[in-house]
């Protein structure tokens, strides 16, 4: 299809068709749009695109088509076809590269790491930039129902990304065909809510429009009665007409039939080409044809003449390199008239021409086909070989979720070819283990244990040591991403058959480091991660010492200090002391870690360092360095042109660091920047999202952004640990609208699911929210809301007297807020959270300063000492005005309407005692003793000393009975 071709009559879409010309006009002003086109089969898309394409004002135009095998293997078929059109029209050279994946001829493909599918996105999404200007560039993606992974991961890729770019995306989908477990069924709503998408929806043809079509076709008829035959469907409606039978005689029996009464009348040869070219599907390579034919005797000459009177039909449309039917439908029609023999004849003949590999031909798509063909005429072993081939190309095109689906396919093949391990030169464990690394990558860690654990029971250990090691540490590592504790025993089998001095251990040592320090066992997974460094510099395996640096320095970037027990006393932990040199020595390894993985090329290990290096400098209240720190990760990423799709991780940081320094604008403006996605790494931006909703009370758009979470993410096959920012989420959102029993709920269930409370699981900086929730239960005070309190209370001092990891300087003062919030003592409280606020403030620290504040308001509220409660709440309004957060302007009004409750007009006490200091008086009228009175007002015997000697000042008394008397005289008592 392209503008140069006569097209037929257009009945019926004008309205549709200056919808999409109107879109065209806005991308030539500077804005990228998208135009989902959907209707049945049959309805008028493809009409419809070719007519616009032959309109569009834009200065280029290019069309890509989903093949109807796409889903078994051709990844990025219509974005191939898109690039080599765009490469042969331009005149200047293309560089290569991640190009040359899709398009061959531009070069050496590069070798395949992980980060190359994101490398090829952005590629692809600059390419398409350049080609765009001057002038626009309208792309076309025709049949997105038959679309496979890959061609939709790139598809909303550039949707998300084309922002200012000219480009018109025209996608056709074929709404018939989105069954309910259809990928599209949920991406569709997606797409249509990005900003510049929007669908058209192409309805059957009102009766008046089919008497036009007729018309113009030359077959006047009864519009009603052909608008009753045809439901309104044009190419029912061009069936119907050209059908020589009387329109009022019966129906043919099904769509099919109706279709094939436009194949009858033509001559033998050419009906039987048509059913020789039905067997490739709706569209045919000329050269490829040829060679099927030739196998039945049907030589070029006789090829061409049977071809002709199908083309003049309209039956088949000539392209460039071959024939495309008129309607998938009428390809399907004729592939159902071939009787069973000559349907087996025909797809062989198409396995030996495709097995010729004959010149021009693309290897990823010659081999997928002949792997479909092959396995239709049970040819096993060749359809085992070219399920091979194509996975060896899907892994050069950087298609993890083909390269899965076709391991996985050649998987099922093994079981009927007896020679399967001879044909590929390789053992049934070897294909199970790169399936568990394929699905490690794209299908979920659940899939990829199961893969290892299929390589374990078919793999004999006597004759595949090696190979039995690395399949328990593929289960391991899977384990460990699903949080659980029996990874470790993979790794100690997996230890058993890769020893000391093979070349695997460091990346086992550095594996199981991991795996140590996520079960709690810092000292243990320390001795790992030192052992694997020193090994992998000795063997020169430095992506394992990059992996074990980083490790080593997440464990010793939190050293634990000499750190205060519950009764306010400084007691040493017996471990060693933090300071300074360890810090800087901490950097210094995470900067090694960055130098070494820029090296070997190690693009997601040197991203990943980078969000380290700024989680440990924020963790050592160093909050501008750390910031540096994510931006540089950031403006790395645009260096290797994969910020688009790498650089979400440091963004994302980046938006944190900017929140918690109280910088909320720039925050939100960042975050509305940062790419959207289907990926698993783009669903963590969405627990941002809701966070960010919730603190300015959206609670609708924070609920929205956790179910999409959730959708992305489904718990059935994703890790307790990745939902860890969703429990957090979705903690702040309820506890800040006021629903703390279901807080309190979402944090048991947290526990319960990821040890959430358990001592030293997690770090008290990000714990201290639920020291939060439990104050605001105890306030709340109702019989529910105090058993949840105590439930949690009891979790947290469990934690807090446990503890058995290290301590940060943040953590530090997450642990005092945490005290502070569970104290039953006012005085002690106010005393947590006014060194907390002292060191948050000069450290920058926003979110934690918020919380002390928060805390010593109330504190000094129940000491009873509203004025330090009033100097408390404007300090928390000057920092609310600055942010201009709604949850901190709710919190202010709670905070004011505490203090009138509270606090009486001081001037109506005498001597400016506080109603605090007034209780305690009454007590020691009555000669209670400073612990008598503590336990009458449930406050501490020090604070009642305190509280004495401040009443007896401002009573000018020397002693207890000298105040007594004193506010005799003035009636208090």
């Amino acid at each position: 299809m392209s503008p140069s071709e006569p097209v037929s009559l257009f009945v019926g879409r004008r309205p549709q068709l200056e919808h999409l010309l109107s879109e065209a006009a806005a991308v030539g002003s500077g804005s990228a749009r998208t135009s989902l086109v959907v209707g049945e089969a049959g309805i008028g898309k493809t009409r419809l695109i070719s007519e616009y394409l032959s309109r569009t004002p834009l200065a280029r135009t290019v069309v890509g088509g989903c093949l109807e095998m796409g889903t078994e293997g051709i990844a990025f078929a219509p974005f191939a076809a898109v690039l080599r059109q765009l490469v042969r029209d331009t005149e200047a050279p293309v560089a290569g590269g991640e190009l040359a994946r899709l398009v061959p001829g531009l070069g050496p493909v590069p070798e395949t790491t992980e980060e190359s599918r994101a490398r090829l996105f952005e590629a692809v999404l600059t390419f398409l930039e350049e080609r765009a200007r001057p002038g626009g560039l309208a792309l076309v993606i025709e049949d997105l129902h038959w679309s496979d992974a890959s061609t939709r991961d790139l598809l909303v890729f550039l949707l998300r990304n084309l922002g200012t770019t000219p480009v018109h995306l025209v996608v056709s989908v074929r709404s018939d065909d989105l069954h309910r477990a259809h990928p599209l069924r949920r991406l569709l709503p997606e797409l249509e809510r990005l900003p510049g998408a929007g669908r058209v929806d192409l309805a059957p043809l009102t009766p008046e429009e089919v008497a036009e079509q007729a018309t113009v076709l030359g077959h006047p008829v009864d519009p009603d009665l052909l608008h009753a035959r045809s439901g309104g469907n044009p190419l029912f409606v061009e069936s119907l007409l050209a059908d020589p039978a009387p329109l009022g005689t019966a129906l043919p029996d099904t769509p099919r039939e109706l279709l094939l009464r436009a194949v009858e009348p033509l001559p033998e040869d050419t009906r039987t080409v048509l059913g020789l070219a039905s067997a490739s599907g709706d569209r045919v390579d000329h050269t490829l044809l040829a060679e099927v034919a030739a196998g039945f005797g049907i030589g070029d000459v006789d090829l061409d003449r049977a071809l002709r009177p199908a083309v003049d039909a309209r039956v088949l449309r000539a392209t460039g390199t071959g024939y495309v039917f008129r309607h998938a439908l009428l390809a399907e029609a004729v592939y159902s008239e071939l009787l069973p023999g000559e349907r087996v004849r025909t797809h062989r003949r198409y396995v030996e021409a495709l097995d010729r590999n004959g010149p021009g031909r693309i290897p990823g798509e010659t081999a997928a086909q002949l792997a479909r063909h092959a396995h239709i005429v049970h040819d096993h072993p060749r359809a085992l070989n070219a399920a091979w081939v194509a996975v060896e190309h899907a892994e050069a095109s950087a298609a993890h979720p083909e390269l899965l689906e076709l391991l996985e396919r050649v998987l099922e093949l093994w079981e009927v070819v007896p020679d399967a391990e001879e044909i590929l030169g390789l053992p049934h464990g070897e294909l199970l283990r790169r399936a568990c690394h394929a699905a490690h990558v794209y299908g979920g860690v659940r899939r990829a244990a199961a893969h290892a654990a299929a390589g374990l029971r078919v793999t004999d250990p006597a004759t595949h040591p090696d190979l039995t090691g690395e399949l328990f540490m593929a289960r391991g590592r899977a384990r460990s991403d699903e949080g659980r504790a029996d990874a470790l025993e993979d790794l100690r089998a997996a230890a058993e058959y890769l020893g000391h001095d093979h070349p695997r251990r460091p990346a086992l040592d550095a594996v199981s480091a991991i795996v140590l320090m996520r079960l709690g066992r810092d000292d243990e997974a320390e001795w790992a991660a030192r052992v694997a460094v020193a090994s992998a510099q000795r063997i020169g395996d430095e992506a394992s010492e990059v992996e074990a640096l980083m490790t080593l320095a997440n464990l010793l970037g939190e050293p634990q200090a000499i750190e205060d027990d519950p009764t306010g006393q400084r007691q040493s932990t017996g471990r060693r002391r933090s300071g300074d040199s360890e810090g800087e020595a901490v950097i210094a390894m995470l900067h090694r870690a960055i130098d070494l993985a820029r090296r070997t090329g190690q693009v997601r290990m040197e991203i990943r360092a980078w969000r380290n290096l700024a989680a440990h400098l924020d963790h050592q209240l160093r909050m501008e360095e750390a910031y540096r720190a994510a931006e540089r990760g950031w403006e790395r990423c645009a260096e290797l042109g994969i910020s688009r799709s790498q650089g979400l991780g440091c963004g994302l940081a980046m938006v944190g660091l900017l929140a918690n320094m109280g910088r909320f604008d720039e925050a939100e403006a960042l975050l509305a920047g940062l790419p959207r996605g289907e990926s698993r790494q783009a669903a963590h931006r969405l627990d941002t999202e809701a966070l960010h909703h919730t603190f300015q009370g959206r609670w609708e758009q924070a609920e929205e952004a956790l179910s999409d979470f959730v959708r992305i993410m489904p718990r059935e096959v994703s890790s307790p640990l990745e939902y860890l920012n969703h429990y957090y989420a979705r903690l702040y959102l309820l506890m800040y609208r006021g629903e703390l029993v279901e807080a309190a709920l979402a944090v048991e269930h947290a526990h319960r699911d990821i040890g959430m409370l358990e001592p030293g699981r997690f770090p008290y900086s990000g714990l201290s929210v639920v020291g939060e929730l439990v104050f605001r239960l105890r306030v709340r005070g109702g019989g529910e809301e105090l058993r949840r309190a105590e439930a949690l209370t009891a979790l947290l001092r469990a934690n807090l007297d446990h503890y058995r990891g290290r301590v940060s300087p943040l953590d530090r003062l997450g642990r005092r807020v945490i005290r502070g919030f569970l104290a039953e003592d006012p005085l002690e409280a106010l005393e947590l959270f006014s060194e907390v606020a002292l060191v948050a403030e000069a450290s920058l620290n926003h979110g934690i300063l918020l919380q002390a504040l928060t805390g010593s308001f109330h504190s000094a509220l129940r000491w009873g000492d509203p004025a330090r409660a009033r100097a408390l709440l404007e300090r928390f309004e000057s920092l609310e005005r600055e942010s201009r957060e709604w949850v901190l302007r709710r919190q202010a009004g709670e905070m004011r309407a505490a203090l009138r409750a509270a606090a009486p007009d001081p001037a109506a006490l005498p001597a400016g005692l506080t109603p605090r200091e007034l209780e305690v008086l009454h007590e020691v009228a009555k000669g209670s003793s400073n612990r008598e009175v503590g336990r009458a007002l449930f406050i501490s015997a020090k604070t009642v000393s305190v509280h004495l000697s401040n009443l007896m000042a401002k009573l000018g008394a020397d002693n207890r009975t000298a105040a007594v008397a004193r506010a005799r005289e003035l009636g208090l008592v």
